[in-house]
């Protein structure tokens, strides 16, 4: 990788560190885990606000979330190792494997092959009927051959994205009947154990002592409500996953182009491709596209009772970010957009001048009635933003010096007062920022 490229992403994450900061505390999310990567090299692993509110302990890198529906790209990358073995094709029809893929009331179930399952495109149902989502009792295998039986497809092949858990339900049970072993324990010799993802489990870890209790909706008044560990059961191939920012920031590193840790990079780039579009979504082989500015990222996102979860990599500058809250209201892909966003500003180069450290000690929070703002240095210039802002590049302006702890603001915002000067000083060791109409004390806020 680019040192300067890394070099230019790596002097943004202390602004990134301080807005994810403020993020969990003003939206109130009991835990949040982020990290960063840029080819090997780690440049933000961090962990905000608590694991358990009962007890306090705190989130850190290595605090286990339930990572959900990232289990989906786990399954396909296990698909394609079998797909390179000679063991199955992506094209082969489902039924071919599982003989009891078919129900005489649904003709559809034939033609469904493995590469239809993992691209949403199979017009199977969501769910199923055992309403596990709202009553916590996942189904097992059994009841999965039921619903089959009964025909459970919506649409024809091809004919719409469908997000599917149930589709990827049964991927695990092709993977269980080409290999003869069961989900968990195939995934673990294939990829875990492989990759060293030692925190990383195909359903809840035996020891819950370092994995984050999952909470409930914020409502006004009202305390969240801690949800109950629950096993996805054979659903684990759709769902089950539990992990860490650590283990999740290797694993995308072994899915970038250039090494053989899990794939050659054929079956990479085969996962990675436009597979199947919708009006609103775009997915590969397990992963989905989504756009971010200027960049393109694959990766997934995941939803189980207490968490939301969203990562996902950039192949053109090796760019890996992961968020993981432990919240059901948790805005783990909206603070994903915000980080990638500032990391696009420093890799538009948006951050040379000639500010030094003697500004550091004046880095932080300033609020007033109106807003609270953040303010750093970033290379060697000063920037402030809106720290309220789910898009923190939206309000963010570049100060121009003016001299000592001096600056104007630009002319970026028409209503930030752009050419006016306003500077930074100390009272009684207290920094202030002072505008010519009065001044704003530094904000330290407390959890």
């Amino acid at each position: 990788m680019n040192t300067d490229t890394t070099n230019r992403l790596r002097r943004v994450t202390p602004l990134i560190d301080k807005w994810l900061d403020y993020q969990a505390y003003i939206k109130e999310i009991p835990g949040l885990a982020a990290g960063i990567s840029v080819g090997d090299e780690i440049i933000l692993r961090k962990g905000y606000g608590v694991a358990d509110l009962a007890t306090g302990i705190p989130v850190t890198p290595a605090t286990r979330f339930r990572i959900a529906s990232h289990s989906k790209v786990f399954t396909a990358t296990a698909i394609m190792q079998l797909v390179a073995q000679d063991l199955l094709r992506l094209d082969d029809r489902v039924a071919d494997h599982l003989p009891w893929f078919r129900a005489e009331s649904d003709a559809n179930l034939e033609h469904i092959t493995i590469r239809q399952l993992l691209t949403h495109s199979s017009g199977l149902l969501r769910d199923g009927d055992t309403g596990h989502w709202r009553n916590d009792r996942f189904p097992d295998l059994q009841e999965i051959v039921r619903q089959v039986a009964s025909g459970p497809s919506v649409y024809a092949t091809n004919e719409h994205l469908k997000y599917s858990n149930f589709a990827y339900t049964v991927a695990g049970q092709i993977i269980e009947a080409v290999t003869g072993t069961s989900y968990e324990e195939h995934v673990a010799a294939a990829i875990l154990d492989p990759l060293g993802l030692e925190a990383t489990t195909p359903d809840l870890p035996e020891d819950l002592s370092d994995h984050a209790t999952g909470y409930g909706k914020r409502f006004p008044g009202l305390s969240r409500v801690a949800f109950d560990h629950v096993p996805a059961r054979v659903m684990n191939a759709a769902t089950g996953f539990s992990s860490t920012v650590d283990d999740l920031l290797r694993w995308y590193r072994a899915h970038l182009f250039g090494n053989d840790l899990l794939l050659n990079d054929w079956s990479k780039r085969e996962m990675q491709r436009l597979q199947f579009e919708g009006r609103t979504f775009r997915w590969g082989i397990g992963f989905e596209q989504r756009r971010v500015g200027d960049l393109t990222f694959v990766g997934h996102g995941g939803g189980y009772p207490g968490f939301i979860t969203y990562s996902g990599m950039n192949q053109e500058h090796q760019l890996c970010v992961v968020v993981l809250t432990n919240a059901i209201d948790g805005p783990a892909s909206i603070l994903f957009d915000g980080v990638v966003k500032l990391l696009t500003r420093a890799l538009d180069n948006d951050f040379e001048g000639t500010v030094g450290e003697e500004f550091d000690p004046f880095a932080g929070f300033y609020a007033d009635r109106w807003r609270v703002q953040l303010v750093d240095r970033i290379g060697g210039t000063v920037v402030g933003l809106n720290a309220d802002s789910l898009d923190p590049t939206e309000t963010l302006e570049i100060h121009e010096p003016a001299g000592d702890l001096r600056f104007s603001a630009p002319t970026t915002l028409a209503t930030g007062s752009p050419g006016e000067e306003f500077w930074f000083e100390k009272v009684d060791g207290v920094p202030r920022l002072v505008y010519p109409g009065g001044y704003t004390e530094r904000f330290e806020f407390q959890r």
